[in-house]
């Protein structure tokens, strides 16, 4: 006959059952928990780079780019068409006023000036067959007059006698009438002689002040061509750098073609690229952080171009302050114009992670893991970006861009 089970034997038998559950429970979730934390990903903090959020001052600027352009260059073209005879400088030669660049092909300059000589050789001939003729002019009116003065006289004394012969009877009034007239006419003939040999006299000197006048004009164009044909020596207009000059002897140019630049390599400018999306928030006279090489420069804008292209607008940078020794024509600087600031913002240092405003995910350092946040971003500068939200002060965040190669939410950092 079964004898009941005691109470002991009952418990016993409960706590194996619980046991065996246990390790049944346990030890799968206790490996599933050692594997996950052998395979999290890790990180060593001394292969990235690292910033800890604070609050401070923040200039905001606008991200750009700078073309480096001297401060003064001025571009050579050519005088007139022709071809290159001979190159006498070579880029980046140091340069004195008056020094020969190159020599131009002068022939054609040299056919117009001997033209133009020639046509002011005609105009000279010209002139002087003017003044022969109005001196020619001259002597024939002084004999002609003197002949009209007499025949004046002569119808005054004739008109006289018939005027006598009248009074006494010897001649009728007709006589004395026509005697009258005679005399009339011939004054009248010598008033128009007169007359027309002031209209010839104002007449040549007319001809003679046009030609004077085209003269005057020759001789200014044998000027110019002149110095066209002195100007086959092309030659530096000041002292200063050679910085191009066309390397292709024999080479056919046009006129107004550029065959050469001179610049001052003394001091430079910048012409910036700009973001479209910032017009009426870059203005000039704004400061501009300038970044050489990690080297600090700073400028001001000095103006900005009316024209848009492609979305961006351009200004010319004056540089006012830092090494320039190293700058060189057509090298490519990162520039930030510097449009307001602020005081006591949340921040991070700047770095590579940072492409615009918005929101980023970032990996937060708690401990010995990192922390996948998503974190909202402001305006920035060369050193600092303004942290909006997602952070605290104080906090260490992973600057390098890693968010690529991991993509889990939280990571194993080494120290």
């Amino acid at each position: 006959m079964d004898r009941p089970v005691s109470i002991e034997h009952k418990r016993r038998l409960l706590i194996r059952q619980i046991s065996v559950i246990s390790i049944i429970i346990i030890v799968p979730l206790l490996i599933v928990l050692f594997l996950k934390s052998v395979f999290i990903p890790g990180v060593s903090l001394s292969q990235v780079s690292t910033g800890i959020s604070d609050k401070g001052d923040i200039q905001i600027t606008v991200q750009g780019s700078g073309t480096v352009i001297p401060a003064y260059e001025e571009i050579i073209t050519s005088p007139f068409k022709s071809n290159i005879v001979k190159i006498i400088k070579n880029p980046g030669d140091k340069v004195f006023p008056k020094d020969t660049l190159l020599i131009l092909n002068n022939k054609l300059a040299e056919n117009d000036l001997n033209l133009l000589t020639n046509e002011l050789a005609l105009q000279n001939i010209r002139i002087d067959k003017l003044k022969i003729e109005l001196q020619q002019l001259r002597e024939d009116f002084e004999f002609s007059r003197k002949i009209k003065d007499i025949k004046v006289e002569n119808a005054r004394l004739a008109y006289e006698a018939e005027v006598t012969l009248n009074k006494l009877g010897g001649s009728p009034a007709y006589d004395v009438k026509k005697a009258k007239t005679a005399w009339d006419i011939e004054q009248l003939e010598n008033s128009q002689a007169q007359y027309n040999f002031n209209n010839q006299v104002e007449s040549k000197n007319n001809g003679i002040r046009e030609l004077e006048t085209e003269i005057n004009i020759e001789k200014n164009k044998i000027i110019k061509a002149r110095d066209l044909v002195d100007q086959a020596y092309v030659k530096a207009p000041f002292h200063g750098d050679l910085s191009w000059v066309i390397d292709q002897p024999g080479a056919s140019v046009s006129e107004g073609q550029q065959i050469a630049r001179v610049a001052d390599f003394s001091s430079y400018k910048l012409k910036g690229t700009i973001s479209n999306a910032w017009a009426g928030r870059v203005i000039s006279g704004q400061e501009v952080d300038i970044r050489n090489q990690d080297r600090d420069l700073s400028g001001t804008i000095e103006n900005i171009m009316p024209a848009i292209t492609q979305g961006m607008m351009e200004c010319i940078i004056r540089i006012d302050k830092g090494d320039i020794t190293n700058l060189r024509p057509a090298q490519q600087l990162e520039i930030r114009v510097i449009i307001s600031k602020r005081d006591k913002v949340l921040r991070l240092p700047n770095g590579p992670y940072y492409k615009d405003r918005g929101y980023k995910e970032m990996y937060v350092v708690k401990g010995n893991k990192a922390y996948r946040t998503k974190i909202l971003f402001g305006d920035s500068n060369f050193d600092y970006v303004e942290v909006l939200d997602g952070l605290k002060e104080g906090e260490k965040v992973i600057l390098s861009d890693i968010g690529d190669k991991y993509t889990r939410e939280e990571i194993r950092v080494k120290k």
